[in-house]
């Protein structure tokens, strides 16, 4: 009997079990296959070094407002775009709107090679607090956000202002919009680390695996912390080729990690073989905050120096050289080191403060060495455009010379990168340098330049550039510190590096017309300017000026002719090519 009424109790018991768990897989198998509604977005957040943009969903597409990035401001808590509240402790201030923090449920990183963009999701319909809780998101308008070393968050983290310190485990994106974004040791991110204006931290020993966009908006790209010592330590090679050094492979170590403030290091060691010469530099630089760009570095060198480099580049003279034996620079040989520190402040602008202490020597020519399409034609002498008795001159104060000089900069740009002449832009450059003899050095002078330049777009497809210009100098200047007009990136229709002065001042304009869906443009420019040795730029020193016309092929490559005006006799129009931007 009881053996009996055990057997029915298992037997129900087994009915009730099998009947739990058909309910529980009905159950699981309901979830698992209800729909699931697409996520909604909330706005759009994009930008670039230039422009922060918002984009609001409407019926119609998306509702758009841009803001340019210098008008971005942090004033007592509230971001101000263009002197207007755009995030405050409420939420998002928009087209009339308010968009409160809380209906953030997701965010998502997303770039291409224009624009960075996050994605903010809404909160699904109808889910409360209890919903939040669930998904584990940590969202503040300004409060810092530290995960600690045991926390695991599940969700998103994000702030508009504040600091976020990780030293747990995040499973999703990392972002702080105006705020830094720091790793502590061992600390683990499964998702991406984001920030537009503040600074990016993260250790060697952290790990990370999505992407890093550090406040430039630039993306790393680095995924799992495991890799990331083939970014940071890079073999670099190079190989120069011109009229004095010829052939001079080079070959070196490069470490830099711009995710944290180690600091970076260099060193490169090339063979001159014309001039039986070693080459070298090892130079350290050590970056104090990321938020304002501060660094501080120093750099010790033997190396072929030219005061040329803002005429072209050495890239582009090497095709000179290489293919046709031109080479447009005038060189020296520098021995000694620089001390520096670079700030830059806001946005666009650089400051630059710097020591230089360099033992100058004279190297000839080697005017024999190959090249492509040179047939016989022969390289020109070093500094071959100065007046003979000069050069003599001037080769001696290089020979045994030593130059000492601070030297003071600034450089304001607010073109695209990668597209300069797709947009208005201004660029501004300044220069001081200051050489005496309480700084070890072999001369006295204070040497200055400005140079101003305008992309302004008249149309979609036209173009108007205008570049000022003016150099002078205080005090007497050696040889390879004068000022040289004439020829490529100065006054087109001349010879290069005709005139010598201590003083100049030059107009570039050109008005440039792009062909609709090609690489194709065309571009009239019209070239002015004075200079003069020892003498104020007055009426009395000539004016020079000449006209011309390009065509451009990309805006790399640049096929031009022009035509001095400044005199009647030996002026054939010249033709000219660039493989680099010639503004």
């Amino acid at each position: 009997m009881n053996r009996q009424f055990l057997m029915r109790q298992i037997t129900a018991l087994s009915l009730l079990l099998g009947l739990a768990a058909g309910s529980r897989a009905q159950e699981t198998q309901y979830k698992e296959y209800a729909p699931v509604q697409d996520r909604k977005v909330l706005f759009i957040l994009s930008y670039n070094d230039n422009t922060l943009s918002i984009n609001l969903p409407v019926d119609s597409g998306y509702q758009s407002a841009s803001f340019p990035r210098q008008g971005i401001t942090i004033d007592k808590g509230v971001v101000f775009a263009e002197r207007k509240p755009l995030f405050d402790g409420q939420g998002l201030l928009i087209h009339g709107q308010v968009i409160d923090y809380a209906s953030i449920s997701d965010l998502r990183i997303s770039r291409d090679d224009k624009w960075m963009a996050i994605t903010f999701y809404a909160m699904p319909t109808g889910a409360g607090s209890a919903a939040r809780i669930r998904r584990g998101n940590r969202i503040t308008f300004s409060d810092s956000i530290v995960i600690d070393k045991n926390d695991f968050v599940r969700g998103t983290i994000f702030s508009v202002t504040g600091n976020i310190d990780v030293l747990g485990e995040a499973n999703k994106d990392v972002v702080s919009l105006f705020g830094n974004v720091t790793l502590e040791p061992l600390a683990v991110v499964r998702g991406d680390l984001a920030t537009i204006t503040g600074a990016v931290t993260v250790p060697r020993n952290a790990s990370v695996y999505g992407a890093v966009y550090s406040g430039s908006g630039k993306g790393v790209g680095k995924r799992h912390r495991f890799f990331r010592h083939e970014n940071e330590l890079e073999v670099t090679g190079e190989f120069h080729y011109n009229r004095v050094d010829g052939a001079t492979p080079y070959v070196g170590l490069k470490f830099q990690d711009q995710d944290s403030l180690l600091p970076s290091a260099w060193v490169s060691f090339g063979r001159a073989f014309a001039s039986k010469r070693w080459r070298y530099e090892v130079g350290l630089e050590q970056t104090i905050t990321r938020q304002r760009p501060l660094s501080v570095g120093g750099t010790y060198y033997r190396r072929l120096a030219s005061g040329d480099d803002w005429l072209l580049s050495d890239n582009e003279n090497l095709a000179f050289t290489l293919l046709a034996k031109e080479d447009f620079k005038d060189y020296y040989e520098a021995e000694g080191g620089t001390l520096y520190a670079r700030f830059r402040p806001i946005p666009k602008l650089t400051l630059e403060t710097s020591y230089r202490n360099e033992k100058t020597h004279w190297l000839e020519a080697h005017r024999n060495l190959w090249s492509l399409f040179g047939g016989d034609k022969r390289f020109g002498l070093n500094f071959g455009t100065v007046d003979s008795a000069y050069r003599v001159i001037g080769i001696s104060e290089i020979d045994t010379s030593t130059n000492a000089s601070l030297t003071f900069s600034a450089d304001y740009d607010t073109r695209k990168t990668e597209e300069p002449f797709s947009a208005s832009a201004w660029r501004l450059a300044g220069e001081l340098e200051w050489s005496h003899k309480s700084f070890g050095s072999d001369f006295d002078y204070r040497r200055y330049t400005l140079d101003v330049v305008r992309y302004q777009r008249v149309t979609r497809y036209t173009m108007l550039l205008s570049r000022g210009m003016f150099g002078g100098s205080d005090g007497y200047l050696p040889m390879y510190k004068r000022f040289f007009l004439g020829g490529l990136g100065t006054l087109y229709g001349y010879k290069q590096k005709e005139y010598m002065g201590n003083r100049f001042w030059m107009i570039n304009s050109e008005y440039r017309v792009q062909f609709p869906r090609t690489d194709l443009a065309f571009g009239v420019f019209y070239d002015i300017g004075q200079i003069a040795n020892n003498h104020p730029l007055n009426g009395d020193v000539e004016v020079k000026s000449s006209l011309g016309a390009a065509i451009y092929l990309s805006s790399d490559f640049r096929l031009s002719i022009a035509k001095r005006l400044d005199r009647s006799y030996d002026d054939n129009p010249k033709t000219y090519v660039r493989f680099d931007r010639a503004f």
